[in-house]
């Protein structure tokens, strides 16, 4: 059975840069915290909680503002929310670099014991709808998580979505399309930053996109990220990657300030920085060879979250 959940009331805080009511933090009646989730959905303990924390979809939310499609985001969350409950989705903003326009979204949904049973992609598939989700899962397949991705005119419904398939225990995704095979599309190693520094290394110093030199390993690992929770390799089809899990709002300021992040957006969360404190967030970013040969560059950041 649905677990029925309105999007919560808006709580009156807005910043100079947005006259949109952020929405507080979903607690139970009575309660005074929160169940929170990092963006593998697996539960983690807030740094702290005052009466007036936010939920980081407040980010999300602003993003679909500055483009525009506020309506049809918001749309969408109040559907997947109302059937499917709280805390059933990760979020992503992907920021490709310096380009402030191109900009996408992707929502993940995992397996996990707290999910509905009929947490399916057919199922979303319906929630999504008027917008169109290509993809098909195979009953055969164990999969862990599956996501959908749209940028501006498929949220709006003019084009289909892509849909990708996360793998268990192997580190693959695919993405799905309607009537083609899976495509490959990443495999990730995930590392503890201490303990599995080696593994991390190792994996980046073999990277087809970037050289194994000390500069640009630094570049690649700031140590400004690398206290949080995991860090995550990715190889990709046409880029590598690397993501860090659980950082704080520092360390988040840092990170969109460094990857050039859209000024509005920042501004907002540094505006209301102390309503986010009690958070983690989990951050990335995709490098690729550059035209010389030499060297790399940044070609897409990521900040991931949950509602």
């Amino acid at each position: 059975m649905a677990v029925v959940t309105a999007a919560p009331s808006p709580l009156p805080v807005s910043a100079p840069q947005s006259k949109l009511a952020c929405w507080p933090q979903d607690r139970a009646a009575g309660e005074q915290d929160a169940p929170h989730y990092d963006y593998c959905l697996l539960p983690y303990t807030p740094r702290a909680t005052t009466p007036s924390d936010l939920m980081s979809v407040n980010v999300l939310r602003w993003s679909w503002e500055a483009h525009g499609v506020l309506a049809e985001g918001e749309a969408l969350l109040q559907r997947l929310r109302t059937a499917l409950g709280p805390n059933q989705v990760v979020w992503g903003i992907k920021q490709r670099a310096h380009q402030p326009d191109a900009t996408s979204w992707e929502l993940y949904f995992y397996r996990r014991p707290h999910n509905p049973p009929n947490y399916t992609l057919a199922r979303i598939a319906e929630l999504f709808a008027p917008m169109s989700v290509e993809g098909v899962l195979a009953d055969h397949w164990r999969w862990l998580m599956f996501s959908v991705e749209f940028d501006v005119q498929q949220l709006r419904g003019t084009r289909p979505c892509t849909s990708n398939v996360y793998i268990e225990s192997s580190g693959l995704s695919y993405k799905l399309r309607a009537g083609q095979p899976p495509d490959l599309e990443n495999h990730y190693l995930f590392r503890d930053p201490l303990t599995g520094i080696d593994d991390i290394l190792a994996r980046l110093q073999v990277s087809v996109h970037a050289t194994p030199d000390p500069l640009a390993l630094a570049r690649l690992l700031p140590p400004q990220w690398m206290r949080c929770h995991h860090v995550c390799v990715a190889n990709k089809r046409f880029a590598d990657a690397v993501y860090w899990s659980r950082v704080d709002m520092h360390q988040l300021e840092f990170f969109l300030q460094r990857h050039a992040w859209p000024e509005t957006l920042r501004d907002n969360i540094h505006d209301h920085r102390q309503q986010f404190q009690h958070l983690n967030w989990d951050i990335g970013v995709d490098f690729q060879r550059a035209a010389d040969d030499q060297n790399f560059m940044f070609i897409k950041s990521g900040l991931y979250g949950s509602c």
